[in-house]
């Protein structure tokens, strides 16, 4: 008989590029929630691996996305309206 594998398996939803070679994945977890990680793009000659960095974290369901959104949201608005100040300032 098969052994059941009770390792969780992702599924990407979304990713944003961060830098030249890192992004943030976003991923349904099959043992529910989601998952937000950052992966790492190594390319060997033609072939590029995907690597995922430790510390990826769980969110448990939808309004913890939507809380996510809207914290992202605060810092962009709060950076914005700095760079305002620093620039009227000049």
């Amino acid at each position: 008989m098969a052994k059941k594998s009770n390792k969780s398996t992702y599924t990407e939803i979304s990713k944003a590029q961060i830098t030249d070679t890192r992004n943030i994945v976003i991923s349904d977890c099959s043992a529910g929630g989601f998952t937000i990680a950052q992966r790492m793009d190594v390319k060997e000659g033609k072939h590029t691996n995907q690597v995922y960095m430790k510390g990826a974290f769980h969110i448990n369901d939808i309004s913890g996305l939507i809380s996510l959104r809207d914290a992202i949201n605060l810092a962009i608005q709060v950076v914005e309206e700095r760079a305002d100040w620093d620039v009227a300032e000049e």
